[in-house]
């Protein structure tokens, strides 16, 4: 051991520098396969992953997907019951609208309708809040189009909030 103590001063610090440099040369081409398989392992994992979560074509949609969709949709009937369910609950939650239209839509080819319903609020933030994340998880088939929040010189909060019911057409 002492006499590669001494070789080793007397060749300096460029030969130490060359000796650990090689070592880890060594090393490293110890593991690099190693670690490269184990990447290529999860870049094909992630790669299938993707591949499995990608949308289909559009013209790979099964035609029966779009009949399972209307069918799992409420029916027209129900209209007026949904409508009053979402005043009712604005109400409910202490939220005034003075100002609702309504629009109805349909598609028979496809047999889906949408009845649009743009309603003027006016209120807390919270309850706003409350509103919207309490009327989309009653009524599954109800989708929230668009929200425009403007705060009033008073302080007020104004919501404009447009809603589509989603339902069979017809029935």
């Amino acid at each position: 051991m002492r006499r590669w103590i001494i070789q080793a001063r007397r060749l300096g610090r460029p030969a130490a520098l060359a000796a650990v440099l090689t070592l880890a040369a060594v090393i490293g081409a110890a593991w690099l396969p190693r670690e490269q398989a184990r990447l290529d392992a999860q870049r094909q994992a992630l790669t299938a992953r993707r591949a499995a979560l990608q949308p289909r074509a559009p013209g790979a949609v099964a035609a029966d997907d779009g009949a399972a969709l209307a069918a799992s949709l409420p029916p027209d009937s129900e209209r007026q019951a949904r409508t009053a369910a979402l005043l009712a609950l604005a109400a409910e939650l202490g939220l005034p609208w003075p100002r609702s239209e309504f629009r109805y839509q349909a598609d028979r080819e496809l047999g889906l309708a949408q009845y649009r319903v743009a309603m003027q609020l006016s209120g807390r933030y919270g309850a706003l809040r409350d509103f919207v994340a309490e009327a989309l998880r009653r009524d599954p088939a109800l989708a929230l189009d668009s929200l425009r929040l403007r705060r009033e010189a008073n302080g007020t909060l104004k919501a404009e909030l447009a809603w589509v019911l989603h339902m069979r057409a017809g029935t």
